[in-house]
């Protein structure tokens, strides 16, 4: 068992969130998304930022198109989050969500004579013809519990609609073409979208995601991948111990034992420099608690991760460290980017994000007037 440092974990990381991609013209894209695995997405354009920071120079039409033609979905899975993933990561993602849901759906609705599988039949049946609005689709399972649930009156809470539009059976899509932009708000039976496939036995779903997610982001704890996937400690043991030898174990820098894959993939780069990434980035979410503090400090990690709503700023990567926060400021058709470096970090003069904000500009279709660079506030 290796005890591993801090900069190794690091470097082992890095290597496979920003992977040496051997695909044929055309198919990067794709690639890329298949070794970083599911993208947490409730911010539109997380994915089109993950495309930039991972392979600059994607293109804005690229992206889009990708989901047009369905090699990338969008789908509400893990931790009832939406994340972007392949279509042939679909039916694993799905079954391991669906084994954490049925007890949520009881309780969030009250329900006692309707199982949540009954439930979730009639979510999809309804969804298989036509793409649903999400008002649409909530007020039909609002009068279908009513006629079958004693005591069901409406859905009169937030959680407990999006337990309804939140099924992992389902794709999620905007009204128009502005992926990067707009809510996901429609929503349509997978099967109908991207045709039948066998649903996997959700313990074994549940042990081939733990190998992907050790492939993206590994070494891993086992708290990770419990927060990760939205699942108990004592499931993700089982399925660690059924992995075998197909899992090696560490221990890390605080001798806290982690897992990986034994054969992790070639290549990658250690320190790929200045790079843009977006919200809820996998350099972050790939982990759990002050795990979190792989590629930051504490101090740090609260200016970036605001436990109060949950929600996680766009960061910029230098040196192998988080270095920076950034937003766009919109000027008419024109936009600007303006970073604030971090605690601890000495202001960078704006050409060095010079590239990084190019491959942005180019996978966001912005026009970038400039780049002001603050210090830490």
């Amino acid at each position: 068992m290796a005890r591993l440092t801090h900069d190794q974990l690091v470097e082992l990381t890095l290597r496979r969130q920003f992977p040496s991609l051997n695909a044929a013209p055309g198919r990067e894209l794709r690639e890329l998304f298949l070794r970083l695995g599911p993208i947490q997405s409730q911010v539109p354009r997380a994915p089109f930022l993950a495309a930039a920071s991972r392979l600059p120079g994607t293109d804005y039409h690229t992206v889009c198109a990708a989901f047009e033609s369905y090699q990338l979905v969008k789908t509400t899975n893990l931790r009832g989050t939406v994340h972007t993933s392949v279509a042939g990561q679909f039916p694993i993602l799905d079954a391991v969500a669906r084994g954490a849901r049925g007890n949520v759906i009881t309780n969030l609705l009250g329900l006692s004579t309707v199982t949540p599988e009954q439930l979730e039949t009639e979510i999809e049946a309804f969804c298989s013809d036509t793409w649903r609005p999400r008002d649409e689709l909530c007020a039909h399972l609002e009068r279908w519990l009513a006629e079958r649930e004693p005591g069901f009156t409406e859905l009169s809470n937030t959680g407990q609609r999006n337990v309804i539009w939140g099924h992992s059976g389902l794709i999620r899509r905007p009204k128009d073409a502005a992926w990067d932009k707009r809510t996901d708000t429609f929503h349509r039976t997978a099967s109908a979208v991207l045709g039948d496939q066998e649903r996997p036995d959700p313990d074994q779903a549940l042990a081939e995601s733990i190998v992907r997610h050790c492939t993206a982001y590994g070494p891993v704890h086992r708290t990770d991948l419990a927060f990760f996937f939205g699942t108990g400690l004592t499931k993700i043991d089982t399925a660690i111990d059924s992995l075998g030898d197909r899992l090696v174990r560490h221990t890390g820098p605080e001798r806290e034992p982690l897992v990986d894959v034994a054969k992790p993939p070639r290549g990658g780069e250690e320190n790929p420099q200045y790079r843009l990434l977006g919200e809820f980035d996998g350099l972050l979410l790939g982990f759990h608690g002050h795990r979190r503090t792989r590629f930051c400090t504490e101090e740090q990690l609260s200016v970036i991760w605001r436990k109060a709503n949950g929600l996680f700023s766009p960061v910029v990567l230098h040196d192998q460290r988080l270095i920076a926060t950034w937003r766009t400021i919109a000027r008419g058709r024109r936009t600007e980017i303006e970073i604030t470096m971090l605690p601890g970090e000495p202001t960078r003069p704006e050409d060095v994000f010079a590239d990084t904000v190019t491959a942005v500009a180019t996978a966001l279709d912005l026009q970038v007037a400039g780049i002001r660079v603050r210090p830490p506030s």
